[in-house]
């Protein structure tokens, strides 16, 4: 009588696990960025070789390269962006909730603020 209980075999690995082993046996492998890089190199060494030959150094600045060039800078910042709110004193106002604490205003007090936040603006577009 043959039954449906069989002893089973210890499981081994499979062709993927033995694949994996083999290629984590061998290392890290070299890419693409290695022979972009020999490349650079031999092109430099091409350069420095060419510019010595008629006398001279190459160049490797932008300031070498194009004298007298001026860069536009990166970063900008303007006054109002650098200085504390007019109306609540902290940095970085956002403003939809300036001045902090304020819930409720009349119509007198909604046009105080107003004009305060309008000669803000104006002292910011127009420093002295």
């Amino acid at each position: 009588m043959t039954s449906i209980a069989s002893t089973l075999v210890a499981p081994r690995a499979g062709l993927a696990d033995e694949m994996t082993e083999d290629d984590n046996n061998r290392g890290p492998e070299r890419d693409e960025t290695d022979q972009f890089h020999q490349l650079v190199r031999q092109l430099v060494d091409d350069g420095d070789d060419r510019a010595a030959s008629a006398g001279r150094r190459a160049r490797r600045t932008l300031q070498e390269m194009a004298p007298g060039y001026i860069r536009q800078p990166v970063l900008t910042l303007f006054p109002p962006m650098m200085d504390q709110c007019p109306l609540c004193l902290r940095f970085a106002c956002p403003g939809h909730d300036c001045p902090p604490g304020v819930t409720a205003l009349d119509d007198q007090e909604h046009k105080e603020l107003s004009e305060k936040v309008k000669e803000a603006n104006e002292r910011s577009r127009n420093p002295k």
